[in-house]
């Protein structure tokens, strides 16, 4: 493709200028992965700026720079946009052929169940036969082949670049709300937008929810036309999406809430659309008021797909959970440990209530918070806490650049009371709570999930699972030396 004709379908304006007819190579926003006849695209970032490695892009090859800053460069032709991250979008977007258009596309937005809920989408749309790709915290699959991801939304040239080489049907896409500020699913156009929920979380980025609200809204005009947007309406904040997606003329499937499309009751699906309503029991192996909620968004957006309500019960009753959410394992004690990844109030209410009613003898909760995040959220946090747990470990998260020692400043200054203790090393307190544990006990450990560890801690282990795992080794091989010393006696 040239150079010219690649910024013409891309909706910028230029005029004649060097080179113009020349092949573009690729496309790169990253100076070191820039090679000879590349397009550079310099973008401001939260850590570095890249109109500083323009002369490195050039170095490297770069035969046309775009950037937000009024330049002039003498050795190749440069163009100033008004916002260089949505230009690079809608430049992927055409230099990679739209690579979506033979693609349904599925975006799932909110703070809390994206992923669970692409999870079970995607099993349930397998079930049947249909290929899925799917972008989102935990892990990339295309055509079939998985990889770990290190961020929910990827940005736009890796996005294009790998849809180009999908030849999956559909694609189920978690789109966070940093990802729609920084335009990178500009230029996609979805057949389906998904509404989880909203509470407070991110603040830090977004200053308030106000702010937070509307970077998620600011998914739904991408819905196509004929697009549908799944909103499950909890709060005003669902009521209010509603509200908007009806004002761009697209069709709304509704849960909960006013006048919804279908009701949750009892952990069944109640449909409201018809005089002689159906139910459907939403059957999941992942418990909890919350992974109900989930399953009723990826049961009625199957519904609308086409499949069959006892396909996709027959899909749910198959999945088998999502690493890092809701993941249990056994204590030799009898103890009974679970990983989770929830870090928001509501999402500790819903996780600790479903622990709560296994009736266990005692709940120990094991978590932290992040450094250089939302402060606001925390005492809260601490007190659903202490409400639902008989004894609470107070540890590290990941420190994002605070310093151990303003950490732990900042955990002695909440209102811990009695029933708390810190323990800064991560590794140390889930140790500690292994050995507290006791048979019926329930040990909740929250916040990283099936995320690898920032930063290094007492043992020699990357995840909470890595770490139980290993307590769960030592106590086995423990046990196995006692054994054979008291056999030879």
């Amino acid at each position: 493709m040239r150079l010219n004709e690649l910024l013409e379908l891309s909706g910028i304006t230029t005029k004649k200028f060097k080179n113009q007819n020349s092949d573009i190579k690729g496309i790169a926003f990253d100076s070191s992965k820039v090679e000879n006849g590349f397009l550079f695209i310099a973008i401001k970032g939260n850590l570095t700026d890249g109109h500083l490695y323009i002369e490195d892009a050039i170095k490297n090859g770069a035969i046309l720079v775009i950037g937000e800053e009024e330049l002039k460069l003498v050795d190749v032709p440069y163009f100033c946009v008004p916002n260089a991250r949505k230009t690079l979008a809608l430049l992927a977007k055409t230099f990679y052929s739209n690579s979506t258009v033979n693609k349904l596309i599925i975006g799932i937005t909110g703070t809390n169940g994206k992923t669970t809920t692409s999870y079970m989408l995607k099993q349930i749309l397998e079930t049947q036969g249909i290929a899925c790709a799917l972008f989102g915290s935990i892990s990339t699959v295309i055509n079939g082949k998985e990889s770990p991801s290190n961020q929910t939304t990827l940005d736009p040239l890796t996005y294009h670049q790998l849809l180009a080489a999908s030849n999956d049907s559909v694609v189920i896409m978690e789109v966070s709300s940093h990802g729609l500020i920084q335009h990178r699913v500009e230029g996609i156009e979805f057949d389906y937008c998904i509404f989880t929920n909203l509470e407070q979380e991110h603040l830090d980025y977004h200053n308030n929810m106000e702010a937070y609200y509307l970077a998620k809204q600011s998914l739904f005009p991408h819905l196509k036309k004929g697009g549908i947007a799944v909103i499950h309406s909890n709060s005003e904040w669902g009521e209010r999406l509603d509200t908007y997606v009806h004002s761009i003329n697209r069709k709304v499937i509704k849960i909960n809430g006013n006048n919804p499309t279908y009701s949750i009751k009892e952990n069944k699906l109640m449909e409201n659309t018809h005089n002689n309503p159906s139910s459907f029991p939403l059957v999941t192996t992942m418990e909890g008021k919350h992974n109900i909620e989930n399953a009723a968004l990826a049961f009625t957006t199957a519904l609308s797909l086409g499949i069959s309500a006892q396909q996709v019960m027959d899909g749910l009753e198959e999945f088998s959970g999502v690493p890092g959410r809701y993941q249990l394992s056994s204590h030799p004690t009898g103890a009974t440990f679970v990983i989770d990844y929830a870090h928001t109030v509501n999402a500790f209410i819903y996780l600790l209530d479903t622990v709560k009613s296994h009736n266990p003898r005692k709940t120990i909760h094991v978590f932290g918070f992040r450094g250089s995040r939302d402060v606001q959220k925390r005492n809260k946090m601490l007190e659903v806490s202490l409400m639902y747990s008989n004894y609470c470990i107070l540890t590290f998260d990941d420190l994002n650049g605070v310093s151990p020692e303003e950490m732990m400043r900042e955990l002695q200054s909440l209102d811990y009371q009695d029933r708390c203790i810190i323990i800064p090393d991560r590794t140390d307190a889930i140790k500690y709570a292994w050995e507290l544990a006791q048979n019926q006990d329930w040990i909740v450990i929250t916040g990283k999930g099936n995320e690898q560890y920032q930063q290094g801690f007492a043992m020699n282990t990357n995840s909470d699972s890595e770490t139980l795992k290993y307590l769960m080794d030592s106590s086995q091989k423990h046990s196995t030396h006692f054994s054979s010393s008291s056999s030879s006696k």
